[in-house]
């Protein structure tokens, strides 16, 4: 099958513009999975100098906003309402905890439900995870595939081989296009999904355990859930809200699963 000069001209050319815009399309939107988890939501991050900052947590893709539930006055009739990390910042998180609702309510009873239904995978859900984590696998393949096509590309389009770096940009986008899916398929971890397990992690030098149900991970971070919340993790101006349990978020540079927990008699 023949196609005309101008076909094989502009439909590279076209093919490597329409890929660069899906990409700063989707590098936009891209968020981690765990911390949309934490989205809207109440939350204490903790530094890992110590420090630690509280407000409702927004999740963006290239950044972090935490707003104040307490305004900070700065004096002069005026008051600091919120607090942004950027992707430096949020390098320097030790952990991100998202307090349970208190005891009685109804939101309480919801995330206990929510706590018990991890245990169990609907059939759809397994669907998706399988789908998410062929693409997991496939992900390196993919995008070194787009780059092959334009490499094939060049060699029969004069226009396209004064694009300088075609191919190589083509692998950059083939890999954005696929990171906006979940890409951090590990066998351990999803076969640890739902259980109780026991995270170590390193704290002023000491191994720290940690028991919670793994709810899901990603390249970055693990989502433990009905974690019991340490007194030193609560900061002195929330210490009258009795926070004990609550959902934990670890980054994977502080944070491994360590050991998986059964339920025995003694």
């Amino acid at each position: 099958m023949e196609f005309s000069p101008t076909v094989l001209i502009w439909a590279p050319i076209g093919l490597l513009f329409l890929s660069a815009i899906a990409g700063v399309v989707i590098e936009r939107h891209r968020r981690d999975a765990c911390l949309k988890e934490f989205d809207g939501d109440f939350v204490i991050l903790k530094m890992k100098d110590g420090r630690s900052v509280w407000g409702v947590m927004k999740v963006f893709p290239k950044c972090i906003e935490l707003v104040y539930d307490s305004p900070q006055a700065m004096g002069l009739g005026r008051s600091k309402s919120s607090y942004v990390l950027y992707d430096k910042k949020i390098a320097d998180i030790d952990r991100i905890i998202r307090p349970a609702p208190s005891e009685g309510t109804s939101e309480r009873e919801e995330w206990d439900e929510e706590v018990a239904d991890l245990k169990f995978t609907s059939f759809f859900e397994k669907i998706g995870r399988s789908l998410r984590n062929l693409y997991g696998m496939l992900r390196d393949a993919f995008s070194q595939s787009v780059g092959m096509l334009i490499g094939m590309a060049k060699q029969r389009s004069a226009a396209l081989q004064k694009v300088s770096g075609a191919d190589r940009h083509a692998t950059e986008v083939g890999q954005s296009l696929l990171e906006i899916l979940p890409n951090a398929y590990e066998p351990i971890l999803e076969k640890y999904r739902g259980a109780l397990v026991v995270l170590e992690s390193l704290e002023e030098g000491e191994v720290q355990e940690t028991l919670g149900v793994l709810e899901d991970y990603t390249v970055g971070n693990l989502l433990i859930r009905a974690v019991d919340i340490r007194a030193e993790d609560v900061p002195e101006g929330l210490k009258d809200r009795g926070f004990r349990v609550g959902d934990v978020i670890f980054p994977r540079s502080r944070a491994v699963v360590r050991h998986r927990i059964m339920e025995t008699e003694v």
